[in-house]
């Protein structure tokens, strides 16, 4: 699953979260890594990487799903929600609570105890591939023609992010990894405030179009490279480009998550230590 993907999902979990009463203080939040987890907090959140639960613990929490992949073998005493993501309850395991099925993969083995399963708990069907490439082209029409327009209107910030994501790499990685943890960690936090729901739903959209300027940006410099004369024609396929070579990364088991992740977080930083492109990436200089 990409950043694309994840991020609204998030923006609706915090929406049940901040329905549901949680203590802000009380939630636990997974987005990489692999996770045996014998006890959570009030709300447990699995937004990526692999979480399980023993046979032999019994965890009182509500589960929501939102990405990765999450065994249960033991006992879930509260609700589970899946939104997105794969769930897979095994013989002898039990959820004491409701299990909700929203979207995403569940599969529970028949020896299996459900407390309550609720008419949106279905089998999700799959797109059917029309529906699937029609999404998909829309998402490269979309994305072509941001990068189109930014290199006809503005070629100057395609040119000050791409700088900083060529010439230097390794400190947009380690600025797009910090930050965009944090900033992810924060305004779920952020979700358990009326006051502050509405700034948090708008910051993760916001982390959204970081992302996807990012993408336009990696679309620029496939664009460079290509025969093609207009510089708008040519961002526009190469972001094109990037999106079917980011869309199948995503399909390669580690390796090509890694690879994602990498280039999402290069973009990401890229596109904030040079301000959105406003202004090009000067490293600091140690006085000699």
């Amino acid at each position: 699953m990409t950043p694309t993907e994840i991020i609204p999902l998030l923006v609706v979990v915090l929406l049940l979260l901040s329905a549901s009463g949680v203590d802000p203080e009380s939630m636990e939040v997974v987005f990489d890594g692999d996770h045996t987890i014998s006890a959570a907090d009030d709300a447990l959140v699995v937004g990526g990487g692999t979480a399980s639960i023993p046979s032999d613990a019994t965890v009182e929490t509500r589960l929501f799903v939102v990405g990765g992949d999450v065994r249960i073998d033991g006992q879930i005493d509260g609700e589970v929600r899946v939104l997105g993501g794969n769930l897979t309850v095994t013989d002898g395991a039990e959820i004491t609570g409701e299990l909700q099925t929203i979207a995403g993969n569940t599969r529970v083995a028949d020896g299996a105890l459900v407390g309550e399963r609720t008419a949106l708990d279905v089998t999700s069907q799959p797109r059917s591939p029309l529906a699937s490439v029609g999404w998909f082209v829309l998402q490269l029409f979309a994305l072509g023609g941001l990068g189109a327009l930014l290199a006809r209107r503005r070629p100057g910030l395609l040119e000050n992010v791409g700088d900083s994501i060529a010439h230097h790499t390794a400190v947009s990685g380690v600025v797009g990894s910090i930050a965009g943890a944090a900033l992810l960690v924060l305004f779920v936090y952020m979700a358990f405030t009326l006051i502050l729901l509405p700034i948090s739903v708008l910051g993760l959209l916001a982390e959204l179009f970081v992302v996807v300027y990012a993408y336009a940006v990696y679309g620029y410099l496939i664009g460079s490279r290509l025969p093609v004369e207009r510089a708008d024609v040519a961002t526009a396929v190469g972001a094109g480009l990037f999106l079917i070579g980011i869309e199948a990364l995503g399909r390669v088991p580690v390796a090509g998550f890694l690879l994602q992740f990498l280039l999402v977080t290069v973009g990401f930083g890229a596109v904030l230590i040079t301000y959105f492109g406003l202004q090009e990436f000067e490293p600091a200089r140690i006085p000699e």
